[in-house]
């Protein structure tokens, strides 16, 4: 059993997959994906090139025989409650938000701003233009 602290957010958590075939615990699933999210990785290919980059730094974190695949991971996402996942997140970072209090969010990446080097050899490489508003 980890004793990563991230681990132990999810404790007690409802699984509702089938236990047959079920080889990843909950915990470790949820536990992984945030800390993939968290590094910056959006979407489950980025995830899964995390995992494969960082596999043995994860195993003797978690203290596991194997890492959970990104499949797992989004299968266990696609029947996750969100709102048990959120309220544990928040308990675990200490976040207690009051009424009228929160912020809004919203961010865009404005289209054709990526790296342009390939597309147009006579322009200079550039990061992407993200642009955020705030309500």
């Amino acid at each position: 059993m980890s004793k990563v602290a991230i681990f132990k957010a999810f404790e007690g958590m409802p699984d509702s997959r089938r236990k047959q075939g079920t080889r990843h615990s909950l915990q470790l699933c949820l536990a992984l994906f945030t800390l993939a999210v968290a590094a910056g990785n959006q979407g489950f290919l980025a995830i899964e090139n995390w995992l494969k980059y960082h596999h043995q730094e994860l195993k003797y974190l978690f203290d596991v025989e194997a890492i959970s695949s990104y499949s797992a991971i989004r299968r266990v996402l696609l029947r996750v409650d969100y709102l048990d996942y959120a309220g544990r997140l928040a308990d675990f970072f200490g976040v207690n938000p009051e009424v009228g209090e929160t912020i809004s969010l919203d961010g865009k990446t404005l289209k054709g701003s990526y790296l342009t080097q390939e597309d147009n050899p006579e322009s200079e490489p550039h990061s992407v233009t993200i642009l955020v508003t705030s309500y």
